[in-house]
This record gives C-alpha cells, sequence and structure tokens, in this order.
C-alpha cells in the first residue's frame, strides 16, 4: 500500500469511529440509564434523603427524573406529571439534592447537526484530500499499478548477403541484410509484438501476413504507425520502451540515436521515451558467427 492510500484509509477509519461516538451519543443522550421505581417509593427515597443528585426530562405534559443514590451511588428513575414537577423539586431541594432540568426534543434536528458538525468536516476533508491526491497523480503522469500494460517482443532474421540492413528504421552500411517478407527490420518488427502484446492486439503476424503480397518489402515503419493507431483506439499511452538488439556486426552504438528518433516519429511519442541497448553474442550461435540478428522488447503501457 502507498503512502496516499494509506493516509485515505487511515482517515476513513477514524470518521467511521467518530460517526460511532456521535451516533452514540444521539442515541444515549436521553436514555434512562436508572431502574424505573414506583412513584411512592420515590418519595420514600426523598424523604429519607438518599437522593444525591437529580436529572429532569421535560417531555410534553411529563416530566422523567433520573436519580443518583447516595449510598450505593446507584441509578433510579420514575416519570411524573408536569403538574407535579414543582412540588417534587422543591421537596428534592429540602433534601439537599443538586437537581438539572433540561427540555427534551425529540426532533430537534438543530441539535443532530451541530453535534454531527465535527464528522462532517473530517469527511469533507478527506473527499478533498481524496481529490487532490488524484490530481496530483493525473499531474505527475501516474496511474494505479493496476492499470499499467507490459508487453514482451522478440524477433530473429538471417543474415544474407547484398541484402540492405535496416535496423530500428534506418539503413546501415554493411554488405550483409535480413531476410524477410518485408524490409526485415528485427528492431521494429519485436518492438511491434511488444505493443500489441501488452495492448491484447495479437502479434505483427496477425495484423501483417507474411502470405500477402501487398506487405512484400514493406518498410516495417508502417507497421509500427498501424500499431500506434490501434493503441490510441483502445486508449493506451505508450509509457516506456526497453530493447536490446544482438549482432556481432556491424557496430550499433553509433546509430543509436537516430534509430530512436525513428521509431519515436513513427509511434508519435518522445526520444525519452525510446530506450535502445546493442549487444553481441560473444561469437556464440548464429549470431555470433554474424549470420543471424535478434532483438529483444519490452513496451510498457498506460490508460489515457
Amino acid at each position: 500500500m502507498n503512502s496516499s492510500s494509506a493516509a485515505i484509509s487511515i482517515l476513513f477509519w477514524i470518521s467511521i469511529v467518530f460517526l460511532g461516538v456521535m451516533l452514540w451519543k444521539l442515541v444515549s443522550a436521553n436514555k434512562n440509564p436508572g431502574e424505573v421505581v414506583s412513584y411512592s417509593d420515590f418519595l420514600q427515597l426523598i424523604d429519607n434523603k438518599e437522593i444525591l443528585t437529580a436529572q429532569v426530562y421535560l417531555e410534553g405534559n411529563s416530566a422523567n427524573i433520573n436519580v443518583l443514590l447516595r449510598g450505593s451511588q446507584k441509578y433510579v428513575q420514575t416519570t411524573i406529571s408536569a403538574s407535579e414537577l414543582p412540588e417534587i423539586t422543591a421537596r428534592l431541594r429540602e433534601a439537599g439534592t443538586n437537581i438539572e432540568i433540561s427540555e427534551v426534543k425529540t426532533a430537534d434536528w438543530a441539535l443532530i447537526l451541530l453535534n454531527a458538525a465535527p464528522l462532517l468536516l473530517l469527511v469533507g476533508f478527506c473527499l478533498f484530500l481524496m481529490r487532490q491526491m488524484q490530481s496530483n497523480r493525473r499531474r505527475a503522469g501516474l496511474t494505479p499499478t493496476a492499470a499499467v500494460r507490459t508487453g514482451i517482443g522478440y524477433d530473429l532474421h538471417r543474415l544474407e548477403e547484398g541484402r540492405p540492413l535496416i535496423v530500428g528504421g534506418i539503413e546501415l552500411p554493411f554488405d550483409k541484410g535480413p531476410m524477410g517478407h518485408s524490409d526485415g527490420d528485427v528492431l521494429a518488427h519485436a518492438l511491434c509484438d511488444a505493443l500489441l502484446g501488452a495492448a491484447g492486439l495479437g502479434d505483427i503476424g496477425t495484423h501483417f501476413p507474411d502470405t500477402d503480397p501487398q506487405w512484400k518489402g514493406a518498410n516495417s515503419m508502417v507497421f509500427l504507425e498501424h500499431a500506434k493507431k490501434l493503441l490510441d483506439q483502445k486508449q493506451f499511452a505508450i509509457e516506456h520502451v526497453d530493447s536490446g538488439v544482438m549482432t556481432e556486426k556491424p557496430k550499433l552504438v553509433p546509430h543509436l540515436p537516430r534509430m530512436r528518433e525513428a521509431l519515436a516519429k513513427a509511434l508519435g511519442v518522445s526520444v525519452e521515451k525510446i530506450h535502445l541497448k546493442a549487444k553481441t553474442n560473444e561469437g556464440v550461435d548464429a549470431i555470433g558467427r554474424g549470420e543471424a540478428i535478434a532483438a529483444h522488447v519490452v513496451a510498457t503501457l498506460t490508460p489515457r
């Protein structure tokens, strides 16, 4: 869990606890905790001066009296008519009882709102904080981790003399080039597969089969441009591309900047989102013997 999610969770549970406390107060504010006694027994308690404090709640034509007994520290209660209240309060005062009288309003919404105001302010602050976090995340170009999509692409071509060597959309000076139905751009093909895979759109063979004569000798930048259109239709944005091209010769490092520019242009993204690496195969296998060229690509997409 990241820090913003943790903060939201903490504030949410604080709100829940605060709401519980406020509801408990509202429900229990007029609740009589004492044991109910008869009117005659109540008068006997007064005459015996057993009552320490009395809380009187006025309710229309009646009054509910909660009292705390001196010796046992026990609460008892009784209900009397409003007409009897002056006499009862006088007798309580004569017996040395502390009296507090309050009027109960069963539908006092103003009181409820006043008690709930701190909670409303806290909930409002939580909502404001959540909106601010979401806004900051959008401004920073961040999205939830679960929404990030990643695709992997790989391609390999045999090298034959007399064919142009095209890698990453540019032609390199060399006496060999890739065998393929199109121009054989191994990097562009691997990149296309990575993008399509991340978006769940199949692979390059699905959209540009080598059995279709219209793609004979085609420029592989066309494949990337088409892949970008498909990503746009599904509301995906290219966040980052990382790739490695494996060949013994020629040396690719001097040409990487131009390759990045060509690929970025075809995909309609900034050059900073394209990362290329050149590797050899240390003389091992077909690549190491100069018989083949290969490329690995990882592409990361996020929803728009």
